[in-house]
Formats: C-alpha cells, structure tokens, sequence
C-alpha cells in the first residue's frame, strides 16, 4: 500500500514546539501538552501577534528539534511492507529544517513534496490531492492521513479512490465525515494496516 503522511501533527509534533516557543520567547505559560483550539491558535494571541510569532519560530531552531508523534522505529517497520511518501505544508524556504529533523530522529521514507492549501509569502503551492494524484500507482491501495479537515477533504473529493484519515487533534475535534475515517492517535493506524 502507498501511504501518504502529512508531517506536521502526523507525525511530528508541531503543536508542543511552538508552544515551547512560545513559552520562552513571549513569556507565556502555556502547559507544555497545550493542544491548540484552533488550527491558528487564535484563542492564545492577537492575529498580529501570532503572525510575528510564527515568522520568528521558523527563523528559531525549534522546527528542526520536533519531537515524534510516532516512535521512529514504529514508522520505519512500515517501511517494510508500504511505499511511504510525506507531504507537507511546511514553508519550503525552511525545508531544511525538517529534512534535518526527520534525519535527526531517523524516519524514513521514499519522498517528500512541498504541498497543502496554505500560502507563504504569495507562494501558493500544490494542493496534496495534486501530488497524490501523480504519485499515486493504481494498482496498490492508498491510504492518506493529515490533522487539517481542508486537505482532507481536498483528497477525498479530487482522489476518491484514496482512504482518508483524520489524525485526532484538539482544533478538529468537531470535523465528522461519513467517508473520511478519524484516527486518535497512531494506533488505530497501526491496527488498520497490520
């Protein structure tokens, strides 16, 4: 099976590195396992604030230093048996940084392809259902899992014959689907595969 992975709140977690950011640049208190109630944190810091913030966290060390979602040698035994291509929304100026990072914790993978709904500096990438489609070989399954309902649903309607999966996070918790399956954690992926 082909398995495309979002990064960011997939497999790695994005929401307690900026958090920790957060807490030791502007002073804030935030619990170390804060999950976000929204995808852009509004309820933590004005708009404007939060812009500022997240231009400095990508010029800070902290997006290389993320910690796994899923232990390393857990995602690398799929490896064995799956065709694991990562896509992710991350700004490509700073790509450095996760490709550092995944190299740092070991993850492996076949690819990785700059793609999402998100705009950086009016660079408007690939949409992930775009990738997905040009890598996609129709006589393997596939099986696409991200935290954002947008990319979700962007490759439920542009690659329906590709399963879907909602990584359970805090700001999509009211997110249902009757096709797209939610999982809570790395588990239920784990058992879906095996």
């Amino acid at each position: 099976m082909q398995l495309f992975l979002d990064i960011d709140g997939v497999l790695l977690n994005f929401e307690h590195s900026f958090v920790h950011w957060l807490n030791v640049h502007l002073g804030l208190s935030l619990p170390e396992d804060y999950q976000a109630q929204t995808w852009d944190f509004e309820e933590v810091l004005p708009k404007d604030v939060l812009e500022k913030a997240w231009l400095e966290y990508l010029e800070s060390e902290f997006p290389a230093r993320m910690q796994p979602l899923i232990s390393p040698e857990m995602l690398n035994d799929l490896l064995g048996e799956h065709t694991v291509h990562l896509l992710t929304n991350f700004p490509e100026p700073h790509m450095k940084k996760r490709l550092d990072n995944l190299a740092e914790l070991g993850i492996g993978y076949q690819s990785l392809h700059y793609c999402g709904l998100h705009a950086y500096k009016a660079h408007q990438p690939r949409t992930k259902s775009d990738i997905i489609a040009d890598l996609h070989n129709r006589e393997q399954g596939a099986l696409f899992v991200d935290d954002h309902p947008d990319n979700c649903l962007d490759v439920h309607v542009n690659c329906p014959e590709v399963e879907v999966w909602v990584m359970s996070r805090r700001f999509n918790r009211d997110f249902d689907h009757p096709e797209i399956k939610r999982a809570k954690d790395w588990q239920c992926l784990i058992d879906r595969l095996g």
